[in-house]
């Protein structure tokens, strides 16, 4: 049964949207588009923030990544725009939590942007983004049902996604900047601007990613930056292992170590993983 569902969700369309026209961890001809759209103050506004509300893959992570982009968009059960509503509400009452204390003003100038652009986008850009959305979701989504992909993946692997279904929340604005980014414990963020067949396979690769952080719970994979390039390495070697393609190239290198230790009698993905690191002094 197939364990990938790819949805477009209104929420999280509109918070990378506006990340977008702000050129805030992406710039590309989508952001351009609508820029204009904005008061430029409030652009400003994204901008100067930026390091806190954007990641980098095996890099950065924003300090209120997790509290205004994530949690809004994945586990938030209202729309966004009530989200912002609370954190403008917490930050002027005082009632934030320690963690954010410093933070609190810039969370809360962040959050005045969100609210007062929430309804153009909603009203005016949603409708269009939604259908570009729908069409492409419609063209992947029977790669995955044909291939009988999460089953073959989970017996490589060697586990069961601990979830019913893994789920890429497709969004129209984010090319040329960080994709795959794990919102929640069941949802990615991915763009649309690949080829079916390429979204195929960097999908694919995130639900392989999906099955390792079970398999490598006991490891110190995606624990820390420095372990980053081997654990997606091996998320390649078995993509590779199940449709003949890789699709990073700036891991070989690793997918070749796993290929020489698996000749070498090494098969299960904690092993594997285990071997590279200490024979790459990691």
């Amino acid at each position: 049964m197939n364990k990938i569902k790819m949805i477009a969700d209104r929420e999280t369309n509109y918070i990378y949207h506006m990340l977008s026209v702000a050129k805030c961890g992406y710039n590309n001809d989508y952001g351009a588009k609508y820029r204009s759209d904005y008061p430029e103050e409030d652009l400003v506004t994204l901008k100067k923030h930026e390091s806190l509300i954007t990641c980098a893959g095996g890099s950065h992570w924003g300090e209120l990544y997790t509290l205004m982009l994530c949690y809004p968009a994945a586990q938030w059960t209202g729309d966004a725009k009530s989200f912002y509503r609370e954190i403008i509400n917490q930050a002027d009452s005082g009632d934030v939590p320690e963690q954010y204390l410093a933070l609190a003003p810039a969370a809360r100038e962040i959050a005045d942007v969100m609210v007062r652009n929430y309804d153009h986008y909603i009203n005016d850009i949603w409708p269009e983004d939604r259908k570009l959305l729908e069409d492409y979701i419609a063209q992947v989504m029977p790669l995955f049902e044909q291939s009988d992909f999460t089953d073959r993946a989970e017996t490589v692997v060697g586990c069961k996604l601990s979830v019913e279904a893994f789920h890429p929340s497709m969004v129209t604005s984010i090319q040329h900047g960080a994709e795959a980014i794990d919102i929640s414990e069941t949802t990615d963020i991915f763009g649309i601007s690949r080829s079916p067949e390429d979204s195929f396979l960097f999908i694919g690769h995130e639900f392989i990613i999906y099955l390792l952080k079970q398999v490598l719970r006991e490891e110190d994979a995606f624990k820390r930056f420095e372990t980053w390039e081997p654990t997606e390495a091996l998320a390649e070697y078995y993509l590779k292992k199940l449709t003949g393609n890789t699709l990073f190239g700036g891991v070989q290198k690793w997918i070749d170590l796993y290929c020489q230790y698996s000749e070498n009698g090494e098969q299960s993905a904690a092993g594997l993983y285990r071997t590279a690191l200490a024979k790459n002094n990691l």
